[in-house]
């Protein structure tokens, strides 16, 4: 058994109270990138706001805007097509990429959602509703239209049947053009009791 003088025995409590200090400010880091590997080996980061892929400079983003420890960013490969989601925080959207050879081509953005089967039909689904302002009367309230989009052979397509399930859903109505005579969104309608 190792022995230790009392010069030893001082030190310790002084490590142990640094290390106690220094680990809470080590696990807040924010994390600051992600790596991505597709079936086919494309090796994806996205550091700094930059997305990298193969090692070459693809798509430039807001350093600060992208959530790096969302769980929502993602790579989603479908039929041979592979789609970078990123979660962009302060705008709560999720921006996706079709990844193809060392380029990242924007597709579209869409409200910050989940990826997953959300109607039970086999194929991938995200989208969701903007925040909209409240309507200063009661008994009504403003229009609040869904957007959701569904991942079918490699392709990401408006998902028309979801959307307008969950339109009716959120609002009790389906409005195929929500926008009011200003050409802004959205129209009134009755709140449902």
């Amino acid at each position: 058994m190792p022995r230790y003088n009392n010069k030893h025995m001082r030190l310790l409590p002084r490590h142990y109270l640094l290390l106690i200090i220094g680990l809470p400010a080590m696990a807040q880091t924010p994390k600051k990138g992600l790596h991505f590997t597709s079936s086919i080996q494309q090796k994806i980061t996205v550091y700094n706001g930059t997305i990298f892929v193969n090692g070459n400079k693809a798509h430039q983003l807001d350093p600060e805007a992208i959530n790096y420890g969302s769980k929502r960013n993602r790579l989603v490969e479908n039929e041979g097509t592979v789609f970078l989601f990123l979660d962009i925080a302060p705008l709560q959207k999720l921006y996706v990429f079709r990844i193809d050879h060392s380029n990242a081509d924007s597709v579209l953005s869409a409200a910050s959602s989940d990826v997953k089967d959300l109607d039970h039909d086999g194929l991938l689904e995200f989208g969701g509703s903007d925040a909209t302002q409240a309507y200063p009367s009661a008994d009504s309230a403003y229009y609040v239209p869904t957007h959701y989009y569904e991942i079918a052979r490699g392709r990401i397509t408006p998902d028309a049947e979801l959307t307008q399930k969950m339109d009716k859903k959120i609002n009790g109505v389906y409005l195929a053009n929500p926008l009011n005579p200003n050409g802004q969104c959205c129209k009134v309608i009755p709140k449902k009791h």
